[in-house]
C-alpha cells in the first residue's frame, strides 16, 4: 500500500510539472531561487520599468509628463487631469508627438498628424520619414527625453525652492549635448524612491545572475551593477549593417574568451544603445528589420562569432527560467522578444526552466473590456513559448523575490 502512495504521488507530480498555476505562490519564488542558486534564472527588463521610475515624481505615483507639477502644499491635483490611460511610454510617445520636429528648409515644426500618437514606433517611423533618415529621429528621441527629464527636475526644484539645484539644473541643460540620457539621470539622482518603495533594478543586480537582457537603450542595469561591486559588460545586437565593431568603445567589443560569471555578468541590449543611435531600434521599420536579421540568423546557424545572438545567448534561452518585467501584450518590443527570441519548437521550449510573464494590473489596462477573458488570452499567448504568466505589480513582485532570496540563501 505505501508503495502504491509512492506511485501516486510520483505520477501526480509528474502531470503537474510544468504547469505553474499547479503552484502555490511560495513554491513558485521557492523554484525561482533555486534557479539563482543554479545560475538558471535570466531577467528580461523593459525600457518602461525604469522610466515609470523616473519619471513618478509624485507622491501619489501618477506621472508627472503630461501635466504641470504642483506644490506639496497646494490642493490636489483632480482626477479628470490626469490621464490614467497611458503608462510612461506611450505618454512620452504622446508628448513628442505633440511637440514634433523641425525638419530642413521647412519654416514651421511637423508635428505627428494622426491619433495612435502613444505608440512611440509609429511617431518615431513618421519622424524617420521626415527627416529621411532614420538616425536622426533616434537623436531627436534621446533629445527629448534629456530635455523632457529635465524640465521636471527644474520643476521640482522650483516648488522646492532650492535655488542651488536650479542653477545646477540650468548648467546641466547648457551642457546636455555632452551627456547621455542615463548621465543626467545619474547626475540628477533619479529616480528617487521613497523609504517604502524598493527599487527592482537593485534588487536585481544584487542577486547572483550571470546574464541579463534588456530591450532598454540605456545602461541603467550595468550602472547598478557596477554599484553591486561587480564588473558588467555590455553587449549589443548587431542587426544593423551600419554597426560595426569599429565603432564601438573598447568596453562594447565583445571578446571570444568572455564567459558571463556572477561577478562578470553580461548585459545584452537587443534594441541596441543610446550611445550608438545606429544600433537603436525605435521606428516600426527598425522593429521589422530586427524581426528580418533575427529570421536570418536562425537560418544560417552558423554561430562563428558572426552571428547577432552570441552562441551562450541560445543556450541560455533554450534552458533557463526567464523573468520578463515592464511588457504589454501589444508593446513592440514584446513581440520582437516573442518572435524573434522566445517562441521555440516545443521539443526545444520544453527543456525551459517555469518562466513567468510579470504583467501590471489588469485594472489599469483601460484597452481590455474583458479581464477574464483577456487573462485567458494572454495566458494562450505565452503558453507558446512554455512561459507561465502571473498578474501583478512588477516591483512588488521582484521586492518579494529579494526578500525571499535572502531568506533561502541564509538558510541554504
Amino acid at each position: 500500500m505505501k508503495e502504491t502512495k509512492k506511485l501516486l504521488s510520483r505520477k501526480a507530480m509528474l502531470a503537474n510539472h510544468g504547469s505553474f498555476n499547479t503552484l502555490s505562490p511560495v513554491s513558485f519564488m521557492e523554484k525561482l531561487c533555486k534557479d539563482i542558486q543554479e545560475g538558471n534564472l535570466v531577467p528580461i527588463i523593459g525600457d518602461t520599468i525604469r522610466n515609470a521610475h523616473i519619471f513618478d515624481v509624485d507622491e501619489d505615483q501618477d506621472i508627472g509628463i503630461l501635466r504641470p507639477l504642483k506644490a506639496k502644499n497646494s490642493e490636489n491635483v483632480q482626477s479628470s487631469d490626469i490621464n490614467k490611460e497611458f503608462n510612461v511610454t506611450e505618454e512620452l510617445a504622446k508628448k513628442w508627438a505633440e511637440e514634433g520636429t523641425y525638419i530642413r528648409d521647412l519654416d514651421e515644426i511637423i508635428s505627428y498628424p494622426l491619433n495612435d500618437d502613444v505608440q512611440i514606433a509609429r511617431v518615431a517611423q513618421f519622424y524617420a520619414l521626415m527627416h529621411n533618415n532614420p538616425i536622426v529621429a533616434r537623436r531627436e528621441y534621446l533629445v527629448f527625453l534629456k530635455e523632457k527629464l529635465l524640465q521636471i527636475a527644474y520643476q521640482i526644484a522650483q516648488i522646492e525652492d532650492n535655488a542651488e539645484e536650479v542653477v545646477f539644473i540650468e548648467q546641466l541643460h547648457e551642457e546636455r549635448y555632452y551627456f547621455s540620457y542615463s548621465d543626467i539621470v545619474a547626475e540628477l539622482d533619479f529616480p528617487r524612491f521613497t523609504a517604502n518603495r524598493v527599487d527592482p533594478i537593485k534588487t536585481l543586480a544584487r542577486l547572483p545572475l550571470k546574464v541579463y537582457i534588456t530591450t532598454s537603450y540605456h545602461d541603467f542595469v550595468e550602472r547598478e551593477l557596477e554599484a553591486a561591486g561587480k564588473h558588467p559588460q555590455s553587449r549589443l545586437c548587431f542587426w544593423n549593417k551600419q554597426l560595426s565593431f569599429d565603432n564601438l568603445a573598447p568596453e562594447h567589443i565583445p571578446q571570444a574568451e568572455y564567459k558571463p560569471s556572477e561577478k562578470c555578468p553580461v548585459v545584452y541590449h537587443l534594441l541596441g544603445m543610446e550611445q550608438y543611435p545606429a544600433s537603436m531600434v525605435l521606428s516600426e521599420d527598425d522593429y521589422l528589420e530586427l524581426l528580418w536579421a533575427l529570421a536570418r540568423d536562425k537560418q544560417n546557424e552558423n554561430h562563428n562569432g558572426d552571428g547577432i545572438i552570441p552562441p551562450y545567448f541560445e543556450t541560455v534561452l533554450n534552458t533557463s527560467s526567464l523573468l520578463l518585467l515592464g511588457y504589454r501584450l501589444h508593446d513592440w518590443d514584446l513581440k520582437i522578444l516573442f518572435r524573434g527570441l522566445l517562441r521555440k519548437p516545443r521539443e526545444q521550449s520544453s527543456h525551459r526552466g517555469i518562466s513567468t510573464a510579470i504583467h501590471i494590473d489588469m485594472d489599469e489596462q483601460p484597452w481590455i473590456k474583458d479581464t477574464v477573458q483577456a487573462k485567458n488570452y494572454i495566458k494562450s499567448f505565452f503558453k507558446q513559448a512554455h512561459i507561465a504568466v502571473e498578474f501583478g505589480d512588477s516591483d512588488e513582485f521582484i521586492a518579494d523575490l529579494g526578500r525571499e532570496w535572502a531568506k533561502w540563501s541564509g538558510a541554504s
